[in-house]
């Protein structure tokens, strides 16, 4: 058991779980090598106010490798060793956020040559800077994807200790998936979906409106668009592990040139 200091990336959103009542993928930079880290579990919502950090914000807890999960980026944290630290706030042009998120150990240059990563070294989180996004949209679940969630959260809900605090977790019957290509020659296009914290709120907050697809496709677009240097946060799935998915946007206004290492 290690305490270690790690500056958080990103949140997904939560899922259920049958041990742990519910979790959330929490990505990090460990301080001292600047490697990507993965903590788990994190049952976010269920932490004390003291213990709930922000994106961009340094934690002290103490870790160790996880036994159960063979990716090497994997580590299980003690939540109730949870220190809060300074967050690092946007700047200008991201300057100080970029010096931790983005580096040599962090960056692939396609999601093909992460791939390649994965396959030799079983890495299981990297950043890419898409040569071209090309398209956003918004796709109904299976109703039957739907329901096993929904009966499978209930169930759970229902084994809650009386004395625990029940916080219901929506279920959200779509997905978001952003389209894009890489600068690589093996790349035909990708179609990931996005797993970040934000969208999963925003969908909550917006439901209702007529329009909020279109609030939500205007949030990637903005994400996206020209004036930003839009980096993906990609982390695959424990199960399959060829599948990667969008846990997190890094995306710093464009004011110099920036070079991939």
């Amino acid at each position: 058991m290690d305490t270690k200091d790690i500056l958080i990336l990103v949140k997904t959103y939560p899922e259920i779980s049958r041990k742990y009542t519910e979790t959330v993928c929490t990505g990090g930079i460990l301080a001292e090598t600047k490697e990507l880290i993965r903590l788990y579990p994190v049952r976010y919502r269920y932490l004390e106010g003291k213990a709930q950090f922000s994106k961009y914000q340094w934690i002290r807890a103490q870790i160790t490798k996880s036994q159960a999960d063979v990716r090497p980026e994997s580590y299980n944290i003690i939540e109730n060793t949870i220190k809060l630290g300074d967050t690092i706030g946007p700047g200008k042009d991201w300057q100080e956020r970029e010096k931790w998120a983005l580096n040599s150990k962090t960056i692939y240059s396609s999601l093909e040559s992460l791939w390649d990563s994965q396959k030799e070294w079983n890495s299981s989180l990297g950043i890419i800077k898409p040569y071209e996004i090309r398209r956003f949209y918004i796709e109904k679940k299976d109703q039957s994807e739907i329901d096993d969630a929904n009966r499978k959260k209930d169930s759970i809900i229902k084994q809650l200790d009386m004395f625990e605090e029940k916080q219901e977790l929506e279920i959200i019957p779509f997905r978001f998936v952003l389209n894009f290509i890489c600068e690589d020659t093996r790349c035909k296009g990708h179609n990931l979906s996005i797993l970040d914290w934000e969208f999963g709120q925003l969908y909550r907050k917006v439901k209702k409106s007529k329009d909020w697809k279109k609030k939500i496709e205007e949030k990637v677009m903005d994400i996206c668009s020209e004036k930003r240097e839009t980096f993906l946060i990609l982390g695959n799935m424990a199960h399959w592990q060829h599948v990667f998915c969008i846990i997190g946007f890094f995306y710093p206004p464009k004011i110099r040139q920036r070079g991939l290492f």
